[in-house]
């Protein structure tokens, strides 16, 4: 029987051998004499917990699956080490803990939540909770389930349109079968100047990566993408971003976007499975490499 390997990358079935730009990491492990390789989560013969330290990558289908992933999450850090953490899992894996950064005071996009069970009110009382003082009122909506990554289940409409209440308030209506409904205002910056990934290494900022509007899932280098020099504005942001959180991720991608007065409005915190572009920012991969293997027990 091969031994347990040391690192595990935890991956999804349509990509087995896991994101290349993951694999840079390994290969640096690989060359250290650490015995890492690539796993699906969904893989019930693999012994994840012998391993001796779980790293969640590529987990891109855990929100089909949610309530399987949490358990399996929580079966795994219960023999060894996960990161990032069972508790960060947790809490980051529904969007909700948006509505957490803003009420402990951080700015994020604007969020009107329909829970499962929830009536949709009139659009009108929609539009007028998601204005913020000094932007103007707009028609344009994004409609988003609270689980859910990439472009999954995310949908833009104007409601000015003929027929665009209709369209959605028939895709809340559908998501919200099963998921708690975000609606947020469309913000036009992401489509010019950009939506804005921070990534940060144990706690660390290490480059900044533009993302296209509405971007498709896909291994990274090819989704639009491209690096960027992140202002100090963008990674003092990022920093009060991840102050807000209760303990250091190994890994974290601070998702941001500007507002018309230029004010940051955090997108999302992914803790889980984000891409970290590490082959976009030379020297990313072995930082990420040595973060990872400092998480090995002794």
């Amino acid at each position: 029987m091969k031994p347990a390997p040391d690192i595990v990358f935890v991956t999804y079935d349509d990509l087995k051998q896991g994101d290349p730009d993951d694999g840079l990491a390994i290969s640096i492990l690989l060359d250290r004499g650490l015995n890492c390789t690539f796993a699906d989560w969904r893989n019930r013969d693999f012994p994840f917990e012998q391993s001796r330290l779980v790293v969640l990558r590529s987990t891109w289908n855990y929100h089909l699956h949610q309530a399987e992933f949490i358990e399996w999450a929580k079966n795994v850090a219960s023999h060894t080490i996960l990161k990032n953490s069972l508790a960060l899992v947790q809490w980051n894996h529904d969007k909700r803990y948006l509505h957490q950064l803003s009420e402990n005071g951080l700015r994020t996009v604007p969020t009107f939540y329909i829970e499962k069970d929830q009536p949709l009110p009139a659009f009108e009382k929609i539009l007028e909770s998601l204005h913020q003082p000094g932007e103007p009122i707009s028609p344009r909506i994004v409609v988003k389930p609270s689980v859910g990554l990439s472009t999954f289940g995310v949908k833009k409409f104007d409601l000015s349109e003929s027929g665009g209440q209709q369209a959605a308030r028939e895709h809340i209506n559908q998501l919200a079968g099963k998921y708690c409904v975000m609606v947020q205002p469309f913000l036009a910056a992401v489509e010019d100047y950009g939506e804005r990934a921070l990534v940060f290494i144990d706690g660390k900022f290490s480059h900044g990566i533009r993302k296209s509007a509405f971007q498709h899932l896909a291994v990274a280098g090819e989704a639009g993408e491209a690096r960027i020099e992140a202002t100090d504005d963008e990674i003092e942001f990022g920093r009060q971003v991840l102050n807000a959180v209760p303990e250091t991720p190994l890994y974290a991608r601070v998702d941001m976007v500007p507002d018309t007065q230029g004010r940051q409005l955090l997108l999302e915190l992914e803790l889980i499975e984000p891409s970290l572009f590490l082959q976009a920012q030379p020297g990313a991969a072995a930082k990420f490499a040595d973060a990872v293997q400092a998480c090995l027990p002794v």
